[in-house]
């Protein structure tokens, strides 16, 4: 990797993953605080399965919502190494979002109540902006090339 590209992967992957925590904390609550549609609870056996797969649908469309422009952008700054300097951004933004809840006081709240929610989160954060990055360098790649 020349020393260029390591010195752009440097800069921008700290400055991209605090863009992509505070695009996840605004889109995550504003896809959160949009109600569900007259159908919805009709196509579900239970309203707790209806409400747990709203919730869930609505997180993942916020995270992936966040991902994009941070993928572009990553894109934009090396294209090659786009992907890894998608998933250094996925691996920073993952810490900034989990280390408050390792406290003592919120650990046990988190653990306790749906861990499953927790993991899948965090493997949303993770994964989201590196597959973004692929899917944009590829379409790219086809007009492109």
């Amino acid at each position: 990797m020349e020393r260029s590209v390591r010195l752009r992967l440097v800069l921008a992957a700290p400055v991209l993953a605090v863009l992509y925590f505070y695009l996840l904390v605004f889109l995550i609550g504003w896809t959160s605080a949009q109600h569900w549609p007259s159908w919805w609870f009709g196509v579900f056996s239970s309203r707790h399965v209806a409400a747990i797969t709203w919730m869930v649908v609505l997180h993942t469309i916020g995270v992936f919502f966040a991902a994009v422009p941070i993928a572009f952008a990553a894109v934009i700054i090396v294209r090659r190494e786009a992907v890894f300097l998608g998933a250094i951004v996925g691996v920073l933004a993952s810490i900034l979002a989990a280390v408050p809840s390792l406290s003592s006081h919120i650990w046990p709240i988190v653990w306790n109540s749906h861990p499953v929610y927790f993991v899948t989160d965090q493997i949303k954060l993770l994964v989201a902006v590196p597959f973004a990055t692929w899917l944009i360098r590829n379409q790219i790649a086809k007009y492109i090339a």
